[in-house]
């Protein structure tokens, strides 16, 4: 019998939900005016965010804590404008890893005039940092690499996480293997449905994982894309 790892599942439909004229916040933890006992940061990751903006609509994004943040598209483009002049146009096949400071603001914009597009936005909390002026846009594609885990974020000491992503058939399987046995594993699964380590996850669904040394996970639909997220003590 599959030995079950200690885990937290969220739930697409348990997320916090905030609303405006011009943006749509999924929380998968605590932020801004959701608060649940149950979704406080895991080790480093305090912010995981599913948002969808509206067209020719922008919004400040307020850092509490020093850490890296991750602004992956899922549709459309994203500029991103911060307060040294750094101005970053984001687009779907790249995901932008920067360092924020407490205190800072980050200007997000959709400049599509009416479309609405979708983010993910996390946070991993960092104060260790020298040098950490790295701002970075990775690129990827899958284009020929179906079934498979692209690695996203090069392993080079800088950055205290890892990052995948994969877009699988259905009942295609796939196994991570972490770092270390210290590590925390997140999975968010973008689109479809898998089965990862004996639970059920469905589209938006997110699963945190602690004690556990490899990852087995089998997709149970078509064109199903999930992120893995390996948080490195």
């Amino acid at each position: 019998m599959e030995k079950i790892s200690p885990g937290q599942i969220h739930l697409a439909d348990q997320r916090g939900f905030s609303k405006t004229a011009t943006l749509l916040r999924y929380s998968n933890f605590n932020y801004g005016n959701y608060f649940n006992e149950h979704r406080k940061p895991f080790g480093r990751l305090e912010i995981w965010n599913d948002e969808m903006l509206a067209g020719s609509s922008s919004i400040d994004v307020a850092v509490e804590n020093s850490g890296w943040f991750v602004l992956m598209p899922v549709t459309g483009e994203l500029l991103l404008k911060r307060v040294n002049g750094d101005i970053r146009l984001i687009d779907v096949g790249e995901l932008f890893v920067g360092y924020a400071v407490a205190g800072e603001r980050l200007e997000l914009t959709n400049l599509y005039k009416s479309d609405w597009i979708n983010y993910i936005y996390f946070q991993l909390k960092d104060n260790d940092i020298i040098n950490p002026h790295r701002d970075t846009v990775f690129k990827f594609d899958f284009t020929g690499r179906a079934n498979e885990l692209i690695d996203l974020v090069p392993t080079c000491g800088i950055y205290p996480f890892r990052l995948h992503i994969g877009v699988f058939g259905g009942r295609i399987d796939a196994f991570y293997q972490l770092q270390n046995s210290s590590s925390l594993f997140y999975a968010f699964v973008l689109a479809g449905a898998f089965e990862l380590q004996g639970r059920l996850m469905h589209e938006r669904d997110g699963l945190a994982l602690w004690q556990v040394e490899e990852a087995d996970m089998e997709a149970l639909s078509n064109n199903a894309v999930i992120v893995i997220l390996e948080i490195l003590k």
